[in-house]
């Protein structure tokens, strides 16, 4: 669909005043020198000229001041992979020119936004201390590299106060394509339901490793003052941390 600029078409055109003297005055489309002709077919397809996309990328949809590019800003901040915003977008309108490459554009767009001159990590670091979330890490000091994070969302940790008995820790790789075991710490409710407590990178699955881990969510419960739990569901060994739990 970008036909055009693959086959290095020649014609261009440009806007020239039409009184060279006067700038404020009408102006007119003319072809650049001997750029008149084209070397490929009509478009059939208006999706094909990338000027026409980003002006309907920004048009407001009808009924609402949202705009096709809030939209794959909004979604793309909740996880939603492109193909689904695409999706939801033609369900939405039969008629947008809003093609898959547009809204992976906006995605980086959005991402260097929001990254602004920090890196990735710094960039996390920053948000979680400005929505007040504990946090603790640990890098490796030859390479600077990051080897372990662990963080708790603070309305969680309000929640965890009031469950704190019970508490199941375990590894998963099912959304992890840098193979890296992330820890999930929850709790088990009164009311029988599941309450994620806290989420945990490492490094590895060696025993120092969950150590570091459980030592970092130790100080999370005194700074916050919850009580050890009673019941400790995990394959690792807590004992070191929590001896008096069962």
């Amino acid at each position: 669909m970008r036909g055009s600029k693959r086959s290095g078409c020649p014609m261009r055109i440009a806007l020239h005043a039409v009184s060279k003297t006067d700038t404020e005055g009408h102006w007119k489309i003319a072809h650049t020198s001997r750029s008149i002709h084209h070397n490929h077919e009509p478009s059939r397809d208006i999706r094909a000229h990338a000027a026409v996309r980003r002006r309907a990328a920004h048009k407001s949809q009808e009924q609402t001041s949202v705009t096709t590019s809030d939209l794959v800003e909004i979604q793309t901040a909740a996880g939603v992979a492109v193909s689904t915003i695409q999706a939801t977008l033609l369900s939405a309108d039969r008629g947008s020119l809003v093609i898959v490459k547009d809204i992976a554009n906006t995605k980086r767009a959005v991402r260097r936004r929001d990254l602004a001159s920090h890196t990735a990590i710094e960039a996390l670091f920053v948000e979680l201390q400005k929505h007040n979330f504990f946090h603790k890490w640990r890098f490796n000091p030859e390479t600077s590299e990051l080897t372990h994070l662990i963080w708790a969302h603070p309305d969680t940790t309000e929640l965890f106060k009031l469950h704190h008995d019970v508490l199941v820790a375990d590894c998963t790789y099912k959304t992890d394509k840098h193979r890296i075991p992330l820890l999930n710490i929850i709790v088990v409710t009164g009311a029988n339901t599941v309450l994620h407590v806290a989420q945990c990178w490492l490094s590895g699955e060696k025993e120092e490793d969950f150590v570091w881990a459980f030592n970092m969510l130790r100080l999370f419960m005194i700074e916050n003052d919850i009580e050890p739990p009673n019941v400790i569901l995990t394959r690792t060994r807590t004992w070191r941390v929590w001896p008096e739990s069962t």
